[in-house]
C-alpha cells in the first residue's frame, strides 16, 4: 500500500513564516511537520511514500532526500500548475503500480493510528474512507455527516455557522481503492472534498467516515501553530520528542549551554549548540530552536523561537513566533501574539505591541514603537465578515485606521482605473468611516464615484447606471444602532458573494495590499444626475395613471433617511396627498416625532393609511387607517397577496425565518413559495436561480423587475400601484391572511459548542420532519422551531411559532432549555 503526502501548500496563513519555507517545513519542537508525518508512517509499517509538491518544492527534496534514514522510500511529485488534491494524486501516481492508496497531509500534525482506518476500511469494503475528527470550530473545515453504519450522506464545505449540522470533520485523511483514479481527470484542477467525493456520493458508491480516536491539529494559523508545538511539549500528542529529558519536562538536545543562574519552567525544549545566559528566565511552555543565543536576563513565555537567532539582554518576549537567524537587541519588548519573520533585525528598546506580523528581512530602528504590521499583517480580529458585510462598535471595533486598511483590501481585488460607487448615510460617524475607506481604495489605484449621501437602494442601482465595477455602502447597523455596518456591492449592486468576502479578509488579515504611486492613485469624481435617474429608473417600472386614479392620501415618516430629498416629488407626479414628517437633515435628528404620534396623526387625519421609511430605505412598515402597525410578517403576506391577485401562479422567495401564513396565502391564491437561507446575498442568490417575481425578508422587499436587491422605496410605489388594482382594504386582507403567532429568542453558547449542540439537536428530533436549509427547521403538528447558530456572537438565534401563542411560547421556552442543558453537559 502506498501512502501520498500532500505537501504542495503554500500556508499563506502562517505567513510571514512561510514566506521562505513550505507550510511542511515549519518545525514542530525541533522537527518539520512533514517528518513527524514520515515518522507516523514508518512506525506504522508504510515503506513505499510519494510526496506531492507544489510551493518551493527544493527545501523538502534537499532535506529528505530519499528517504532512507526514515527507513522509507520516498519519491516526488512537483506540479508545474496547482491541479487540486485530486488532480495532484492523479499526476502523481501515473506511472505506479494500481494499488490501495492512502493519502495525508504534510502539514497536519496527528497520531492517529492509521491501520485501525485501513481496517475498518477493509470491514466496510468500502471505495473510500475518510478519517474523521471531531474538533470544537468546524467553520474552517469540511463538515461531514454519516449515518450509523458510518456511511457518509453529506459534505460541506467550510459552512457559515447555519449549515454546521455536526462537529465530525474531514482531516485530509483518506484511503481509496486504486479504481478511484479513474474518476479523476487528468491535467486539470480536481478537487477531492469538492469535486471526487460529491460525484461519487450521487453514484451511490460506497463512501465511509472512520472518526479516528487521538489528536489532530490542521495547523491552519499561526495560533494553532503556537498550540500545536506546545500540545507536543504537554504530551498531548504521542510523538517522540527529540534528544533527551534532563529534568522533568525539560528536553534538551546536544551541546546545550544552560548558565546554573537561568531559571527555567517546563515544558521547555531547548535545541542542540544552544546557549542561555545569566538570570535568563524561560517559561513553558517554549520551544529554542537550534544555535539560539540567549543573552543576559532576558525572559520567555509561552513561545517557540526558530534555529539561529539572537535574543539580547534584558529582552522580553511573551506567547510570540520568532524566526530563523532574527537578531533581536538589548531590552526590546514583544508582546503576545508576534510573529517575526526570518533574518529580521529589531533594535534596542523597540516595542512591539500584540497582533503585528513582521515580514523576513526587515530592519527596525532603535527606539521604535511599533503597532502596526511592517509589509503585511495584523489580525484584527476571526472573522471580518459577518452576517451581512462588516460591522462593529463605532471607533472601538472600526476605526479610521482599521477602515483604511478595508478599502485598501476590497481596493486589492479590484482591477487598477476601475470605478466604485461610495455613499453614506447621514450620521457623522458613517461620514468619517466612509473617507477612511475611501483613501483605502483609492491608495490602491482604484477610482471612486463620490455619491455622498444617499440611501443603499439608489446607490444599488447607480453601481450598473455608472458603469462601475462595485459600490460601497456605509451606514449605522439596523441590526444594532451602537454600530456601523459596511457593505460591498458587486457590479449588480447585489451584496457581494462569499468567495469574495473571503478574499477580501485574507488580503486584510495579511496586509498584502496592492500599493500604488504618484501618478497610479486613484481619483474622486462627484457625477451629476444620480437620483434623478433613479425615479425616472423607478416610475418607468409602475402605471403611474393607474395610482393618480387613486387619488391617495398618507402619512409618511422618513426617519430621518435621506429619501426624503425626493421622495415627496415623487408622490406628487404621483398625484399622492402626503403629510411628511421627520425629514432629513441635521436639525431634525434631535427632535423626531415619536412613532406613537406617527400612528395618532395617520389615523386623525382621515389617510388612507401610514408608512414608515427603515433599514436605509431598504424597507418600510405600513399602519392602517386605524392606526396600527401591521407586522412584518403580514406585511410579507400582505405584498404576496396584492402580487398573486395581479399575476396568480407567481413565484416568491421568502427565508426559513418567515412566517407559515405566507404559504397559505399562496396556497389560496395558486402561487408558490420557495425557501432561502436567511442572509440577504442568499436570498438573492435564490430569487435569481427560481426567477422568482418578488422576495421579501424582515430586512426589506425585492422586487427583481427593478433591481435584485431590497429597495423600499421601489417596493413602496410598486405597493400603491398593486393596492389600486383591488377594491378592498389593507385591514381587511390583513384579516384573510391565516393567523400564526411567531416568537424568537437569543440563547448564549461557547463557541465551541456550536457545531455539538446542532448534532445533538438533530439526533434528540431525528424522528421529526427537519429542513436543513439554513440551521435546522424542526417541524410538528401546528408549529415549528428554527434554531440558528448566530454568526456573529457565541450564541443560537430560536424561532417558533404555532397556531396559538402560547403554543409558541412554550415551543420557545422548550428549545430554549434543552439548548442551554446541552451547553452545560459538553462544556
Amino acid at each position: 500500500m502506498r501512502a501520498v503526502i500532500m505537501a504542495g501548500g503554500e500556508g499563506t496563513r502562517l505567513r510571514p513564516l512561510t514566506i521562505t519555507r513550505p507550510k511542511p517545513m515549519t518545525y514542530v519542537v525541533g522537527k518539520p511537520i512533514m517528518e513527524h508525518i514520515i515518522n507516523l508512517l514508518s512506525e506504522q509499517g508504510f515503506r513505499e511514500l510519494t510526496a506531492t509538491l507544489y510551493y518551493l518544492p527544493e527545501i523538502i527534496q534537499e532535506y529528505f532526500a530519499d528517504g532512507s534514514n526514515w527507513n522509507v522510500n520516498l519519491d516526488y511529485s512537483i506540479e508545474e500548475s496547482p491541479l487540486g488534491t485530486a488532480g495532484s494524486v492523479k499526476y502523481a501516481l501515473k506511472n505506479k503500480p494500481k494499488e490501495r492508496i492512502l493519502i495525508i497531509s504534510g502539514d497536519a500534525l496527528t497520531d492517529f493510528n492509521l491501520n485501525e482506518a485501513i481496517k475498518f476500511h477493509e470491514e466496510k469494503e468500502a471505495l473510500v474512507t475518510v478519517v474523521l475528527t471531531s474538533v470544537e470550530n468546524p467553520l474552517e473545515y469540511g463538515v461531514v455527516i454519516i449515518n450509523e453504519d458510518g456511511r457518509i450522506i453529506k459534505f460541506l464545505e467550510k459552512p457559515s455557522w447555519g449549515e454546521v449540522f455536526s462537529d465530525n470533520v474531514n482531516t485530509g485523511i483518506y484511503i481509496l481503492e486504486p479504481e478511484v483514479l479513474d474518476y479523476i481527470p487528468e491535467n486539470q484542477p480536481f478537487d477531492f472534498s469538492k469535486d471526487l467525493f460529491p460525484m461519487l456520493l450521487e453514484k451511490g458508491a460506497p463512501i465511509y467516515g472512520y472518526l479516528a480516536q487521538g489528536y489532530w491539529c490542521d495547523i491552519g494559523n499561526l495560533e494553532q501553530f503556537l498550540q500545536a508545538n506546545f500540545d507536543v511539549l504537554n504530551k498531548k500528542v504521542k510523538i517522540k520528542i527529540p534528544g533527551r529529558e534532563i529534568l522533568p519536562g525539560i528536553y534538551t538536545n546536544e551541546d546545550v549551554e544552560i548558565d546554573p543562574s537561568a531559571f527555567i519552567r517546563p515544558p521547555v525544549y531547548i535545541g542542540q549548540f544552544t546557549k542561555i545566559n545569566n538570570n535568563v528566565t524561560v517559561l513553558g511552555p517554549t520551544i529554542i530552536g537550534d544555535s539560539v543565543y540567549i543573552d543576559n536576563e532576558a525572559k520567555l513565555q509561552r513561545c517557540v523561537v526558530f534555529n539561529n537567532t539572537y535574543i539580547g539582554k534584558k529582552v522580553t518576549i511573551f506567547s510570540s513566533i520568532i524566526g530563523s537567524k532574527c537578531n533581536i537587541k538589548t531590552a526590546t519588548k514583544i508582546e503576545e501574539g508576534v510573529t517575526i519573520g526570518d533574518n529580521t533585525t529589531i533594535g534596542e528598546r523597540v516595542f512591539i505591541n500584540s497582533g503585528v506580523k513582521i515580514w523576513p528581512n526587515k530592519t527596525v530602528e532603535t527606539g521604535t514603537i511599533v503597532n502596526t504590521s511592517i509589509i503585511w499583517g495584523s489580525q484584527w480580529r476571526k472573522s471580518l465578515f459577518g452576517y451581512r458585510g462588516i460591522s462593529g462598535k463605532i471607533n472601538i471595533d472600526i476605526t479610521p485606521e482599521i477602515a483604511t486598511k478595508i478599502g485598501a483590501a476590497f481596493g486589492t481585488i479590484l482591477p487598477k482605473n476601475s470605478f466604485v460607487v461610495m455613499s453614506r448615510d447621514e450620521k457623522p460617524a458613517c461620514r468619517m468611516i466612509k473617507r477612511a475607506i475611501l483613501t483605502g481604495i483609492l491608495s490602491t489605484g482604484v477610482n471612486v464615484f463620490d455619491i455622498r449621501t444617499l440611501p443603499i437602494p439608489v446607490s444599488r442601482y447607480s453601481i450598473e447606471n455608472l458603469h462601475a465595477i462595485a459600490g460601497v455602502h456605509i451606514r449605522i447597523s439596523p441590526y444594532n444602532s451602537e454600530k456601523i455596518l459596511i457593505e460591498f456591492l458587486d457590479k449588480k449592486g447585489t451584496n457581494i458573494d462569499k468567495n469574495t468576502e473571503r478574499k477580501i479578509e485574507n488580503i486584510f488579515f495579511r496586509e498584502d495590499f496592492r500599493r500604488t504611486y504618484t501618478e497610479d492613485i486613484g481619483v474622486i469624481r462627484f457625477p451629476p444626475h444620480i437620483i434623478e435617474y433613479y425615479v425616472e429608473g423607478l416610475l418607468n417600472r409602475v402605471d403611474i395613471s393607474l395610482i393618480r386614479k387613486k387619488d391617495f392620501k398618507i402619512v409618511i415618516d422618513y426617519q430621518g433617511n435621506s429619501s426624503s430629498l425626493f421622495l415627496p416629488n415623487v408622490f406628487s407626479r404621483l398625484g399622492i396627498e402626503n403629510i411628511s414628517l421627520n425629514l432629513y437633515g441635521e436639525e431634525t435628528k434631535r427632535f423626531l416625532v415619536p412613532e406613537e404620534e406617527v400612528l395618532k396623526i395617520t389615523q386623525s387625519i382621515g389617510a388612507d393609511f401610514g408608512i414608515i421609511i427603515n433599514n436605509d430605505s431598504e424597507g418600510f412598515s405600513l399602519i392602517t387607517n386605524e392606526g396600527k402597525i401591521i407586522a412584518k410578517d403580514d406585511l410579507i403576506s400582505l405584498m404576496t397577496y396584492l402580487i398573486l391577485k395581479r399575476d396568480p401562479k407567481s413565484q416568491i422567495v421568502i427565508p426559513v425565518t418567515v412566517s407559515k401564513a405566507v404559504e397559505k396565502v399562496a396556497e389560496i391564491l395558486g402561487g408558490s413559495i420557495i425557501r432561502s437561507k436567511t442572509s440577504p446575498s442568499e436570498l438573492t442568490k435564490t430569487i435569481l436561480r427560481s426567477e422568482a417575481r418578488f422576495g421579501a425578508s424582515e430586512d426589506g422587499f425585492i422586487f427583481p423587475e427593478f433591481q435584485l436587491s431590497f429597495d423600499g422605496i421601489f417596493a413602496l410605489i410598486k405597493f400603491l400601484e398593486l393596492f389600486s388594482m383591488v377594491n378592498i382594504t389593507i385591514t381587511e386582507i390583513v384579516n384573510t391572511v391565516p393567523k400564526y403567532y411567531k416568537v424568537s429568542g437569543t440563547v448564549d453558547c461557547f463557541w465551541e459548542n456550536k457545531g455539538k449542540i446542532m448534532r445533538k439537536l438533530i439526533e434528540k428530533f431525528a424522528e421529526k420532519q427537519i429542513d436543513y436549509i439554513d440551521g435546522i427547521k424542526i417541524y410538528f403538528d401546528h408549529s415549528w422551531v428554527l434554531i440558528l447558530p448566530h454568526p456573529e456572537d457565541s450564541s443560537f438565534i430560536v424561532y417558533a411559532e404555532s397556531s396559538t401563542l402560547k403554543e409558541a411560547q412554550d415551543l420557545l421556552e422548550e428549545f430554549t432549555n434543552i439548548i442551554k442543558e446541552l451547553n452545560s453537559i459538553l462544556n
